[in-house]
């Protein structure tokens, strides 16, 4: 029984805990229900006694002489009853059910939405909420606080693998630097690359000459493993001079993964889940190539998530491909 179904005692009323004690007039408003034909506590009545019943609680009594005979249930009215009865059963947006183990149609909650519904809602809601985190990156680009960043790096096999960064791609408001690395140990550094702490020095005297970027709290966004990206570069800078202390860029920047908002922006649904669940493989084209094509892809997705196209989003997007679950006004909002 739950804590909502726990009925009192009521004071001044004779209290019986066995129903062979209770007055044989007497009767619950259930018990009255079930009359033929059925009754109910008259207007002003008030019960006589309580029974425990179910645990700890206890049922009000009346006495018969304390009823009316309720008014009879005409059929127009039953089959109302009866409609709305199955209506319960009907989702409001969509006309779906949903099942219980047996295959039968089961009441829905408040609302009357489906599950179906409520996870194609929960799954919208997620894209606006991906839409409007990244029209806010989208606003620090333009003002020259946030800038794209990718590196071509080594894959990782040890620690040591961790400092192998080949080229550092990093794209703003008017600002385009694309500088490549000879990393420790890397024995055919690409033609032109710098050592690391030349590296770094080219990246921030590039981005104090910017007159659009301000090079001071910047947001640095990459597609994905922004913590790794950052480790990297620090590792890079540490083990080539470990006496050097990082820029201000890297060691007081805001870093972003775009991908998170990409991904529920898009709304691919992930084959391998039952329901719903974002595929975190999903990736615009041109996420997997060189840094400057990635930069550049990932500047793309950002443009793509702010733009908002109804036609951008995946054509399995589950509003997409159930629509119906968005006729509750309180789910959309406007471009």
């Amino acid at each position: 029984m739950g804590a909502g179904d726990y009925r009192a005692p009521l004071d001044g009323v004779t209290r019986y805990t066995s129903w062979e004690k209770v007055p044989g007039d007497w009767h619950t408003r259930t018990q009255l229900g079930r009359m033929d034909p059925p009754r109910k506590p008259a207007p002003g009545a008030v019960p006589r006694g309580q029974v425990l019943y179910h645990g700890n609680s206890y049922a009000p009594l009346y006495a018969l002489d304390d009823t009316v005979a309720k008014r009879p249930v005409s059929d127009a009215q039953r089959a109302a009853l009866d409609q709305a009865r199955e209506l319960r059963r009907v989702c409001r947006l969509c006309g779906g059910c949903d099942l219980d183990e047996y295959g039968d149609p089961v009441p829905l909650g408040r609302g009357r939405v489906c599950t179906r519904c409520w996870v194609v809602q929960g799954a919208y809601r997620e894209h606006l909420e991906a839409r409007d985190a990244a029209r806010r990156l989208h606003e620090r680009m333009a003002a020259g606080t946030a800038v794209v960043l990718a590196v071509d790096a080594a894959s990782v096999r040890d620690v040591a693998d961790l400092t192998r960064i080949h080229r550092v791609v990093m794209v703003g408001r008017g600002l385009h630097v694309d500088v490549p690395v000879a990393a420790p140990g890397d024995g055919a550094p690409a033609a032109g690359a710098l050592a690391p702490v030349e590296a770094f020095a080219e990246i921030t005297r590039r981005l104090q000459d910017s007159p659009d970027i301000w090079p001071d709290g910047l947001a640095i966004i990459c597609w994905a493993d922004a913590d790794r990206v950052r480790r990297r570069l620090t590792n890079l800078l540490r083990e080539a001079a470990p006496a050097t202390a990082p820029p201000v860029w890297l060691a007081d920047s805001s870093w972003y993964e775009l991908c998170a908002y990409y991904v529920h922006w898009f709304a691919e649904p992930d084959a391998a889940i039952v329901g719903y669940r974002p595929d975190w493989r999903a990736s615009p084209t041109g996420m997997h190539g060189a840094a400057g094509q990635r930069a550049r892809a990932a500047e793309a997705a950002l443009e793509a998530i702010v733009t908002d196209h109804p036609g951008a989003v995946s054509p399995r997007a589950p509003w997409v491909t159930h629509p119906a679950a968005l006729a509750d006004t309180d789910t959309q909002e406007a471009p």
